[in-house]
């Protein structure tokens, strides 16, 4: 079953939480590609200096941030990658989740052909590699993830002692909002 629209209006740090478990779903010319999510990034908007939004930051590759929460944000980073978010809260509360890693479960054998026919053990551990083997790109930003495009999942539920937290990878630029413990993660 589809997570609905209100599961995305809620507090960020809850959001990226209880996507821990959750099947990460992309179709793709009728065929399922998806994963459990085991995870996440929460960015917390105009307060979060390793927010693309922080302070009211508004331009047109933000834009769905400012969305009501429930849509796609799909950025691409170091010229070579995209990532794959889900944006959160209400609209004008530009705060974000990154989905970071997920475990293959659907697709597998078309996720392979589009990594370039890699090994399932890197397929989808880290979130440019897990938006190719799910063919993500700027083509997918901005979706309603209660579409039949992409979408989440319930699937597994984890209890609060299964997840583990650290600071955010890669935003060392946001001074002491990098050393927040905003990376939430299942041990695998």
């Amino acid at each position: 079953m589809k997570l609905s629209k209100s599961f995305y209006q809620q507090d960020t740090i809850k959001v990226a939480k209880a996507l821990l478990g959750k099947k990460l779903v992309r179709v793709i010319n009728g065929i399922r590609l998806s994963g459990i999510i085991t995870e996440v990034e929460a960015y917390l908007g105009a307060k979060d200096k390793a927010c693309h939004t922080y302070n009211y930051r508004r331009t047109k590759r933000v834009e769905p941030m400012y969305s009501q929460g429930g849509i796609s944000y799909v950025y691409f980073v170091y010229g070579m990658h995209y990532c794959f978010n889900v944006v959160t809260r209400k609209r004008d509360e530009p705060e974000a989740v990154l989905i970071r890693s997920i475990i293959p479960i659907e697709g597998i054998s078309k996720m392979k052909q589009l990594r370039g026919g890699l090994s399932e053990k890197n397929l989808t551990n880290g979130p440019g590699k897990l938006c190719k083997a799910l063919g993500i790109t700027v083509r997918e930003n901005a979706l309603s993830l209660c579409g039949d495009k992409i979408f989440i999942e319930k699937f597994k539920t984890i209890s609060p002692s299964q997840i583990l937290s650290s600071p955010r990878i890669g935003v060392d630029y946001a001074g002491k909002d990098a050393k927040k413990l905003l990376r939430f993660y299942l041990q695998v």
